[in-house]
């Protein structure tokens, strides 16, 4: 499923891959836009596991954002540093190079502990949200037969769409008729792409 959602997300679902877009319009048939993150984001169960995940590790939340915006801090002068460096012709070169790598070093640094402190709340977020990822597929099938949509297009890949072309509350709508609740609480050897056991 995973497969199936990052390929959907990345370009189209196709009915009839003989035909141009613009061609499978002209016979009536519909192109819509989904977005699949806003989507799950918008699902009451999501929205239930997120509201809970932010009572339940509220202490680790607010250590990570604190953090974070200590980081940003810290980490902002050198940004303007190293433009204002770029902005100035008679920089040598070795000299941004090397305020570039420092940057970065200390960037990955920072990010590499942001990433430690997310964990705690970071594993029941991913837990929650595959939950109902998995059922995207059937979910958007749903949708398209609903709206007789034989084409959907990820919205970075859209120009211009009038509102009646996004069913992504839609989709959002047919995943919470399937998923009506999600757990918080991912197996101890869980981690983020694995497959659900039988019976979950």
């Amino acid at each position: 499923m995973k497969t199936m959602l990052k390929a959907l997300a990345a370009t189209v679902l196709v009915a009839s891959p003989l035909l141009p877009a613009a061609a499978q319009v002209a016979a009536g048939q519909g192109v819509a836009v989904v977005d699949f993150e806003k989507a799950i984001n918008d699902t009451a169960a999501f929205k239930a596991a997120t509201t809970a995940i932010q009572t339940q590790y509220k202490p680790q939340i607010d250590a990570f954002n604190a953090r974070s915006q200590a980081i940003n801090t810290e980490l902002a002068p050198a940004q303007t540093e190293i433009q204002t460096l770029q902005q100035n012709p008679a920089t040598a070169k070795a000299t941004l190079d090397a305020k570039v790598n420092a940057y970065r070093t200390r960037a990955q640094t920072a990010q590499a502990e942001l990433g430690r402190l997310a964990q705690p709340f970071g594993r029941p977020t991913a837990f929650a949200r595959e939950q109902v990822a998995e059922k995207v597929e059937p979910a958007l099938r749903a949708a398209m037969a609903a709206k007789r949509v034989n084409l959907v297009i990820n919205p970075e890949a859209v120009i211009l769409a009038t509102p009646g072309g996004d069913i992504t509350p839609d989709l959002t709508a047919q995943l919470n008729a399937t998923v009506k609740t999600v757990s918080t609480t991912p197996p101890a050897n869980w981690q983020p792409g694995q497959r659900q056991p039988a019976g979950r």
